[in-house]
């Protein structure tokens, strides 16, 4: 399997985000921190975000935060609890998604609102546009927040505004202990792909072919 150093999160900074999503998000950050790997992300010590960051605090992880001097002011309620040389301020927040898209072998999706949406979007978008290679995106799916976006992808498909290559570095897990198969399982499908190889799901997905009378 390949070695993740570094995995962006992207989650809601809002301090009113619903707490049915605290411990999953908490056990996220706890798991990045019990794996060796740092967690990059926008700085925010509240809501989602925050949660993931006590995670990796619990277990003594290593972070890297990017954000810019007006959003450090918004989402980080109290920036003593970094430690020197972990927030890196940049000065625009198209600066700070491309950053973040860089620096994570992977990115994980946890419950957000517009800040959320936007990050991912561009970070698909850029993808699409060969901009920056394609990575596993898997989102957080806890409690079935992601299910309206799931069904959303999946009717896109249908009708054709979207297709599956536009997908395939995609995935959504329902538990904290998915989260590292769904990656292996994507970054496999990623590279069968770049080898020009079926990946396994997609031919298990095909129907049978049937044979022609002789």
């Amino acid at each position: 399997m390949k070695r993740y150093k570094t995995i962006t999160v992207f989650g809601s900074a809002s301090g009113s985000t619903s707490s049915v999503h605290n411990q999953p998000m908490r056990m996220v950050g706890e798991m990045l921190a019990e794996k060796g790997i740092t967690m990059a992300f926008g700085v925010g010590d509240e809501g989602m975000i925050g949660r993931v960051f006590q995670g990796v605090r619990n277990k003594n992880g290593r972070v890297i935060g990017v954000t810019t001097p007006k959003l450090l002011a918004l989402q980080c309620k109290n920036p003593d609890v970094f430690h020197p040389g972990e927030i890196e301020i940049v000065p625009t927040l198209s600066v700070r998604k491309r950053k973040m898209f860089e620096l994570g072998d992977a990115i994980l999706v946890g419950p957000g609102g517009w800040g959320t949406i936007d990050e991912f979007a561009e970070f698909a978008v850029t993808i699409q546009t060969g901009e920056i290679p394609k990575k596993p995106m898997i989102f957080l799916n806890f409690n079935g927040f992601w299910d309206p976006l799931r069904h959303l992808i999946l009717n896109m498909l249908q009708e054709g505004t979207l297709n599956q290559d536009k997908v395939d570095f995609i995935d959504f897990v329902k538990e904290a202990d998915d989260i590292f198969p769904a990656i292996a399982k994507v970054q496999k499908r990623l590279d069968a792909a770049r080898r020009h190889l079926p990946a396994a799901d997609k031919v298990k997905a095909r129907p049978a072919q049937r044979r022609s009378p002789n």
